[in-house]
């Protein structure tokens, strides 16, 4: 489940991204062979962050590290190396750069809720412990989690409303850049809070308590927000 949805997720969130391309002034085509690059190198980012923050697994099974099909990717690396190869293949066909980000910041949302979806059916990434009438059980290696949050759905609610605000900012866009860095902030406040209910395929760390997604999720949020406040004061 987790790979077909990664696929109809490239397809949905590209489709989107295409259907929309005239009103950055990019031609569509050139779009679909951009995102078909960047969706390589997302794959590739995910999957090599994950086998990091689990080296001494890998290195007993480094069969294991090309079993994308058992799901088994993180978030941050995905979008890291998703954004870096796609914006490297837009300048290969001389696309303006910030415009590309920014059409591709509104579709991705909603190619990360449908990821989501197949973490949900995969069992992996669920949350920890809880007695609410929507809890759910996972059996990841034939082992009961007990009654669990889901928190993949958690992130697929969080998706839409990010996609929502993303698509009002995207009618009134104030300058270049705008929309990615407008994710970047919301997508680490989402995941900073999110962390605090997951425990499926999360890491602990030493700081203060918190995994290593929440101290990911304050670097891009903090980021994000840095780079933001400086553009829209030399637009105004």
């Amino acid at each position: 489940a987790w790979g077909v949805l990664l696929f109809v997720a490239f397809l949905a969130a590209t489709g989107r991204a295409a259907r929309n391309a005239h009103r950055y002034a990019i031609a569509p085509d050139r779009l679909w062979d951009s995102a078909l690059i960047g969706l390589l190198g997302g794959v590739l980012g995910g999957r090599l962050a994950y086998v990091a923050q689990r080296l001494s697994h890998f290195a007993a099974h480094p069969a294991e590290i090309l079993a994308l099909w058992t799901g088994g990717m993180t978030s941050f690396g995905g979008f890291l190396g998703g954004i870096a190869a796609g914006l490297w293949a837009a300048r290969r066909r001389g696309l303006n750069l910030a415009d590309t980000a920014d059409l591709a910041a509104v579709s991705l949302p909603i190619g990360y809720g449908i990821g989501r979806v197949g973490c949900f059916l995969n069992g992996c990434c669920y949350g920890a412990r809880c007695d609410l009438p929507w809890a759910v059980h996972f059996h990841p290696d034939g082992v009961d989690t007990g009654a669990v949050h889901p928190a993949q759905l958690y992130s697929v609610a969080a998706s839409l409303v990010l996609y929502a605000v993303l698509l009002r900012l995207e009618r009134r866009r104030a300058f270049p850049g705008q929309l990615l860095l407008a994710f970047a902030i919301l997508y680490g406040l989402y995941r900073f809070l999110v962390e605090f209910v997951r425990e499926g395929a999360t890491a602990e760390v030493l700081a203060a308590g918190l995994t290593t997604g929440q101290i990911a999720s304050l670097v891009v949020s903090g980021i994000g927000t840095l780079f933001y406040v400086r553009a829209a004061r030399r637009k105004g």
